[in-house]
């Protein structure tokens, strides 16, 4: 029969080795989540700058059809 020490031992071995493992895909998972996070903002400043040029071109045609109407 085994000894309750080397039982221990060898349970606190598989919990480390399971713990090293669910910290390295939990690092995988956090560098995902910050590329991700780039992405989006990168997304969000390009939708914001398409809006601001969309106005613009709104007001000069706007302006445009104003002087074809006088």
């Amino acid at each position: 029969m085994a000894d309750p020490r080397d039982k221990a031992l060898q349970d606190y071995r598989k919990k480390l080795l399971e713990h090293k493992e669910i910290d390295g895909r939990l690092k995988e998972l956090r560098e995902q989540l910050k590329e991700l996070t780039k992405q989006y903002e990168k997304s969000e400043n390009d939708l914001k700058a398409l809006q601001s040029v969309g106005q613009i071109v709104g007001e000069v045609l706007k302006q445009l059809t104003e002087e074809k109407c006088k």
